[in-house]
């Protein structure tokens, strides 16, 4: 198992619950099923949930939860991506917790394949502050960062039948192109930042 930083693709993936799902018990699923589930499948090196604590920056998102898909290796990312449980595993999610009622919008409906950029702190924390902006990712901003390489269409959510990877110029409903997190509360934010927040680990499979 390798930690986030170590890995040279992360697949970001932002979505949202219905307001009941943590009552039913929805953060103990992620760490006894999601967590172990993802962290099992060839090719991915890390897999961790988070859920949002408090907006910092930026207009309220139709996400309040993400995950981290930390690739092995470079060339992982189709057998990961196409695993022959994972659609299984993505239509049972779908019917247990679903996106809070009606239909999702385009931002959950995909997911955001992201390249590491320059040195990592290789550091794991229960808190972490996530900022996000447009073009390219300030120099020295985080303990990790990434740029938006691609978007990738989950089939399973109505995203068509289209290419299954496109790039980020031709259409990115994260509105990001770039990641960064800090780890600790609330750290200071990068003057080139849309979006910042500080959020709670869930699960990781070091923790």
């Amino acid at each position: 198992m390798s930690a986030l930083e170590d890995c040279p693709l992360v697949i970001f993936i932002a979505y949202t619950v219905p307001p009941d799902a943590e009552a039913r018990g929805y953060s103990q699923w992620l760490v006894d099923v999601d967590m172990p589930f993802f962290n099992a499948i060839p090719g991915t090196g890390h897999y961790a949930n988070w859920r949002i604590s408090k907006r910092l920056l930026g207009d309220e998102t139709a996400w309040d939860y993400f995950d981290f898909q930390g690739l092995a290796r470079e060339d992982d990312l189709e057998r990961v991506w196409f695993n022959h449980d994972l659609d299984g595993f993505r239509k049972n999610w779908l019917s247990l917790w679903g996106y809070g009622g009606g239909e999702a919008p385009p931002v959950l409906r995909h997911a955001y394949l992201m390249r590491r950029v320059g040195p990592a702190t290789p550091r794991l924390d229960r808190e972490l502050t996530l900022t996000g902006g447009l073009g390219t990712v300030p120099e020295g901003t985080g303990d990790v960062r990434w740029q938006v390489e691609g978007v990738l269409h989950k089939h399973f959510g109505g995203a068509g039948d289209g290419d299954w990877l496109t790039p980020p110029k031709a259409f990115n409903p994260l509105g990001l192109d770039w990641i960064a997190i800090d780890y600790g509360k609330e750290n200071a934010l990068s003057s080139s930042a849309k979006l910042a927040c500080t959020a709670n680990l869930i699960a990781a499979p070091d923790r």
